[in-house]
C-alpha cells in the first residue's frame, strides 16, 4: 500500500480509511490517480492444537499448502486468521472465534487484541507519522450495558503504534460522508453489520443522534442456528452465499428471512423511539429526509422494500423522501474514513 496525497505541490502521507468491523475488517486508501482502493479480511481466527510433534508438522504442511494465514502460538497451536479460519472451522464441524463481539474488543478476551492487531497489521501494514488513519467506532449501545471506550482508545493506541495519525469517527457518521454529500449531508444513515446495527441521524453536516443496537447479522446467525439446532457459523455461510428475503427457498433461509424482519422493525421502532424523546432538542426537518443503509446486511434481496414495510409501521418527525441503498454497502464506511481523513 503505497498511495502518496499531494497537496499544493507538496508530498503529504498516506490517507487510511478503516472500517473495523465484527466480521470483516475494510480498509481504503487513493491510488496515484486518486482513486479509492479497497481491501478487506475476514474478522475470525481459529486455533488448531496439535496432538504430537508429528501432527503439528502435519498441520503445518497442510496450512502451507492451503495457502492459509496463520501464527504459531506460543504453546505450539497454529491459530488461522480470515477467511480460512470460518472454512476451517465449518469443515470441522465447529464455530471460528471473533477478535470482536457485538462491534467492540471485549476486555474479557485476552486472545481478542492480538488477533484483531495480526488481522489489521496484514491488512494496511505499517505507517510514518505523516500517515493519517481514521476508523470506525460504534455508537453507544442502548439495549446492552457495555462501554465503547475501551474499544475506541484500544484500537487508537494500537493504530498509533502502527505509526499512524490515528482518530475515531462515528460509523453511521461515516455512511453519511460516504453517501449523503448530494443531500448536504442530511439524513437517516444505518449501518446493518454483524455485531451492531450503528444509526446516526444527521442535520446539514451535524450528526444530532447517534447510538447503536446489538440486534443485528449475529442475532440473526445464532437465533437461526438455536431454532433448527445447526451451527451458526454455517448460517452465516449460507446467508452469505446469497439471501433473498421475498423468496427463500430452504428451511435455514425461511428462518433467516423471519429473523430479518425481526431485526429490521426492532431497529425502526428504536429509531423512532430515539427520536422521539429528543423531539424538543433537536431541528426541524424542512424536507423529507432520505433513510440509507448499509452493511452485509443490507445485500440481501428485498432488504430495501422490507425497511419501506417497517418505516410505514413507526412514527418519524420527518417524512421520509425514499429509502437508498448504499452504492457498496460493504465499502460504505471505508470510504466514509477515508473522505474523513481527506479532509
Amino acid at each position: 500500500m503505497n498511495a502518496l496525497w499531494f497537496k499544493g505541490g507538496e508530498q503529504m502521507g498516506k490517507r487510511l480509511g478503516l472500517d473495523v468491523g465484527t466480521n470483516m475488517i475494510v480498509c481504503a486508501y487513493a491510488d496515484e490517480n486518486e482513486v479509492p482502493v479497497f481491501k478487506m479480511q475476514r474478522d475470525a481466527f481459529y486455533r488448531i492444537r496439535p496432538k504430537t510433534e508429528v501432527n503439528r508438522n502435519s498441520i503445518r504442511i497442510s496450512l502451507d499448502k492451503r495457502g492459509a494465514n496463520y501464527i504459531v502460538d506460543s504453546d505450539g497451536s497454529f491459530i488461522i486468521v480470515g477467511e480460512d479460519a470460518l472454512e476451517i472451522a465449518i469443515e470441522r464441524n465447529d464455530k471460528a472465534q471473533r477478535p470482536m463481539q457485538r462491534g467492540v474488543i471485549s476486555p474479557k478476551e485476552k486472545a481478542s487484541l492480538p488477533m484483531l492487531k495480526l488481522i489489521i497489521e496484514n491488512l494496511i501494514g505499517v505507517g510514518t507519522e505523516d500517515d493519517r488513519c481514521i476508523y470506525s467506532v460504534p455508537g453507544r449501545p442502548i439495549d446492552a450495558q457495555f462501554d465503547i471506550s475501551y474499544h475506541t482508545e484500544m484500537m487508537g493506541m494500537y493504530l498509533k503504534k502502527m505509526g499512524y495519525n490515528a482518530q475515531p469517527i462515528n460509523e453511521g457518521f461515516a455512511i453519511a460522508l460516504s453517501e449523503l454529500l448530494d443531500e448536504g449531508l442530511t439524513g437517516v444513515c444505518i449501518s446493518f453489520g454483524a455485531g451492531m446495527s450503528n444509526i446516526c441521524i444527521v442535520h446539514e453536516g451535524d450528526p444530532l443522534v447517534e447510538f447503536s443496537l446489538t440486534r443485528a447479522g449475529d442475532f440473526i446467525d445464532q437465533s437461526v442456528g438455536n431454532a433448527l439446532d445447526v451451527s451458526p457459523s454455517l448460517v452465516q455461510m449460507e446467508k452469505e452465499a446469497g439471501t433473498d428475503l421475498l423468496n427463500p427457498t430452504t428451511k435455514i433461509m425461511e428462518a433467516v428471512s423471519v429473523y430479518y424482519t425481526s431485526v429490521i422493525n426492532y431497529t425502526l421502532q428504536n429509531i423512532a423511539y430515539e427520536l422521539k424523546q429528543r423531539e424538543k432538542t433537536i431541528p426541524i426537518f424542512k424536507h423529507e429526509v432520505p433513510i440509507v443503509v448499509s452493511g452485509g446486511l443490507s445485500i440481501a434481496g428485498g432488504f430495501v422494500s422490507k425497511i419501506e414495510e417497517a418505516v410505514s409501521c413507526v412514527d418519524l418527525p420527518f417524512k421520509v423522501s425514499g429509502i437508498k441503498l448504499a452504492s457498496e454497502p460493504m465499502k460504505t464506511v471505508a470510504n466514509g474514513c477515508l473522505l474523513a481523513a481527506s479532509i
